[in-house]
């Protein structure tokens, strides 16, 4: 049976097992290298909403559905820190998708909620999404790269190469798997992609593997109204194993910003740059568990928080961090709904290569994020102006508290489609 390895990368987190967690919460490090400084934020305009054709729109809902199922399978197999980027994964296997053929076709695109969609439609949307997303901000640096590599010998048809480089502007060359040149050029292409957060996404190749497709996302942006690093003081986080950690806790007084109160968590929503992109925080109540809150995360949980926000003056505190994890993801998808593509018997990748008998062996996604006083910069590898809103006299302020394990997602705010989602469990 011949193999076809399949990688996501994301330069925002680290995918692989529940491999350790590294995070960074030195009190005195300097803030993140975004360069603002050369900006006059009282010149930059707010974004203006994205305007996507209706089919667009109706395909983006049933994709944010599998970010949240993603992230919440992910969850569920870590009980610890994570970070990932459900666009990404769906990059790559939107890829991958179109190399299959029957059930396993079926099944990737069941995953991916594009059941009721054309193989053209799916397509398109990435597409039509993809431009959309990287022009809406001129001051957050985004970037989203596709490559596929195939072993020397393995003749892609002509087809699957076209609708990948048509759709997904995908780089796709040969190499010989069985020569130490050909990984340092994948691990080269994944520095490059995400700004040297990510500089190797594999370790080694196996000279069998026919093809290898990847997914490189990287996001940096400041935040429209940053923190005060001189404001920022060493305060306890109470963490899921009951362990309390010092961390340096960032602050912002009295803030106008987008605030939603639900009867388990709270979600506060922080802008970048122009607004366009966002974090969103949500804070379980204290005597709701992070995991739960998680599981019970839904697309209809997910859009209520989003209808009921509203501009609140918000006191907020919340920690300094640096995550970096990876995940291997075969079994994860398959549990989702595709465990065709990873079985000899079952995998069907016809309309990739004439090598029928392949089948996927593994998925890896490396990710990699830096929250600080200035911004946040982002990365993932899939290796297979401000306006100011009236306010009334003596408003209500909310209090937000980041001193416990807590839900976070970077969207893009009019569409709201998900780019990367996070729980931080432990610091």
């Amino acid at each position: 049976m011949k193999k076809l390895l399949f990688v996501l990368c994301t330069g925002a987190f680290l995918f692989s097992g529940c491999r350790d967690i590294v995070l960074e919460t030195q009190i005195n490090k300097e803030p993140n290298d975004i360069k603002n400084s050369v900006i006059n934020k009282k010149e930059i305009d707010l974004a203006r909403p994205i305007q996507l054709q209706p089919q667009t729109r109706a395909i983006l809902e049933q994709n944010n559905s599998f970010a949240l199922d993603f992230f919440k399978a992910v969850s569920q197999k870590c009980n610890t820190t994570l970070f990932l980027s459900p666009y990404s994964m769906y990059a790559a296997l939107g890829m991958l998708y179109n190399g299959a053929s029957g059930k396993t076709k079926e099944e990737i695109s069941n995953v991916l909620g594009m059941g009721d969609f054309t193989p053209e439609e799916v397509n398109k949307y990435y597409q039509e999404l993809t431009k959309a997303l990287l022009e809406v901000d001129p001051c957050t640096s985004l970037s989203l790269a596709n490559a596929i590599w195939a072993n020397n010998g393995v003749v892609l048809k002509p087809s699957f190469v076209a609708l990948n480089q048509n759709y997904y502007d995908a780089e796709v060359s040969t190499l010989d798997f069985s020569l130490s040149s050909a990984l340092k050029t994948i691990n080269d292409w994944s520095n490059k992609q995400t700004k040297e957060t990510i500089p190797e996404i594999l370790d080694s190749i196996d000279p069998a593997s026919l093809v290898i497709l990847a997914n490189a996302i990287y996001f940096n942006s400041f935040w429209t109204y940053d923190f005060d690093q001189s404001k920022t003081v060493e305060k306890p986080f109470h963490n899921t194993d009951g362990t309390t950690s010092a961390v340096p806790m960032m602050h912002q007084k009295q803030l106008s910003l987008q605030y939603a109160q639900m009867d388990d968590c709270a979600m506060v929503t922080l802008p970048y740059a122009n607004t366009a992109f966002v974090m969103n925080l949500i804070l379980p109540v204290k005597e709701k568990d992070i995991n739960v809150l998680i599981d019970e995360l839904d697309k209809e949980t997910w859009l209520a928080m989003m209808r009921h926000a509203e501009q609140t003056l918000v006191t907020l505190s919340m920690p300094r961090f640096k995550i970096e994890n990876e995940w291997s993801l075969a079994g994860i998808l398959a549990d989702l709904g595709m465990p065709s593509a990873f079985s000899a018997r079952d995998a069907d990748f016809s309309e990739m290569t004439d090598h029928v008998s392949t089948l996927v062996s593994e998925v890896i996604q490396k990710s990699y994020i830096s929250v600080d006083e200035i911004g946040t910069e982002a990365s993932a590898v899939t290796f297979i102006k401000h306006a100011m809103s009236t306010i009334l006299p003596n408003p209500p302020v909310a209090i937000m508290v980041f001193d416990r394990p807590f839900i976070f997602a970077i969207t893009e705010k009019s569409t709201g489609a998900i780019l990367f989602m996070g729980k931080v469990a432990k610091l």
